[in-house]
């Protein structure tokens, strides 16, 4: 009997533009302010760069699976601690990555890729059609702006809810814009990038949710590489309501699964059982699952945050926004060296609620 070789499955890639706020310390100032590590601490693949609207900008080397994306993501950010000696005055500077604080907004883009030579307009658009229907999830779970204009809001995406229409504006499915400032762009690239599928609807991001929303846009990927139909497709009309629903409410929002709607939680349980097989295949790390399960319950990063920021206004109300930024300073350069999220919320004050360490499936007793 002659066997033939079965084809390979095209290697998926990824990668990650992370624009950020800084905090200036030891004056506890949130800022703009332009920042660079080391130029012996920068790896070949990655850049350290200006974006002219936010500040700082970080593009990230390519990965092929989960958990390179982790590593490689939290070792990047980690060098914005390691300053230039020309910059190494009397104050230095963390990272703060949040989609919104004074007036300018800052995002997370992530690319995704076949291999080197990337992804052709078609195969891009194709895609896109699988991805589409995810975007209100992908916001829920990625919402990092409640505050806008130094004052806490009860919105969880002031980044979406502002600059949407200028920045990101919504695409219908089946459409894929050459324009940049689309949630869903085909990306052409350059010399020394190939041409990726990008989306543009992530707030700027601790690394983990930046992880965790690749598991989705990858869980989708693979789906769409094995030519299997499309899990989720509701009318443009639905997928609008309950975009404006994740901007506005995070993870209290209803969401709508093929015109059915439900709960974030329901959404959820939903993913992981319509993908399963994908995402057992990506060994994702217990860290990334653990926020899956905190936004179940009611918890992502705008929720984390607002609760941190009105708890510093009762306490300091003339200088809340200082005393936010010294924990927070102290909060993510602990995270950046392995800490886990949990330490990260209770060194802004706050307490996220207890999950088992099991994995997401239908199986387990917690889901």
């Amino acid at each position: 009997m002659i066997m033939h070789p079965t084809p390979r499955r095209p290697l998926i890639t990824m990668g990650v533009e992370l624009e950020s706020y800084t905090i200036e310390l030891p004056e506890n100032r949130i800022c703009r302010d332009l920042h660079y590590p080391r130029r012996a601490t920068i790896e070949k693949g990655e850049r350290f760069t200006r974006d002219w609207s936010i500040g700082s900008e970080y593009n990230s080397k390519v990965f092929t699976t989960i958990r390179e994306a982790f590593f490689l993501l939290k070792t990047g950010l980690r060098k914005y601690t390691e300053f230039r000696e020309e910059r190494s005055g009397s104050s230095r500077y963390v990272i703060f990555p949040i989609g919104g604080w004074i007036d300018r907004f800052a995002g997370a883009h992530i690319h995704l890729a076949l291999g080197k030579k990337g992804l052709c307009y078609e195969d891009a658009k194709e895609l896109a059609g699988y991805l589409h229907d995810h975007i209100p999830f992908i916001i829920a779970l990625t919402a990092n702006s409640p505050v806008w204009r130094e004052k806490v809001s009860h919105h969880a995406s002031n980044r979406l809810l502002r600059g949407s229409e200028k920045y990101c504006r919504t695409t219908k499915r089946g459409t894929l814009y050459k324009h940049h400032f689309r949630e869903l762009t085909y990306n052409r690239g350059g010399k020394k990038k190939c041409p990726t599928l990008e989306l543009r609807v992530p707030d700027s991001s601790l690394p983990e949710y930046i992880v965790a929303a690749l598991c989705v846009c990858y869980a989708v990927t693979l789906q769409w590489l094995k030519h299997r139909p499309l899990l989720n497709q509701s009318t443009h009309i639905n997928y609008l309501k309950v975009r404006d629903q994740s901007v506005r409410h995070g993870v209290k929002a209803k969401l709508v699964w093929t015109n059915h709607n439900m709960s974030v939680r329901n959404y959820i349980d939903l993913f992981f059982r319509k993908y399963e097989d994908e995402l057992r295949q990506m060994d994702i790390p217990e860290e990334i699952i653990r926020l899956f399960k905190y936004l179940k319950k009611g918890w992502n990063q705008a929720e984390v945050i607002r609760k941190a920021a009105l708890r510093c206004q009762k306490k300091h109300r003339p200088t809340w926004q200082r005393r936010f930024a010294k924990r927070y300073a102290v909060a993510i350069e602990e995270l950046l060296d392995g800490n886990s999220f949990e330490r990260f919320a209770q060194r802004l004050g706050v307490r996220l609620p207890t999950v088992q360490r099991t994995w997401l499936g239908r199986k387990e007793a917690d889901w």
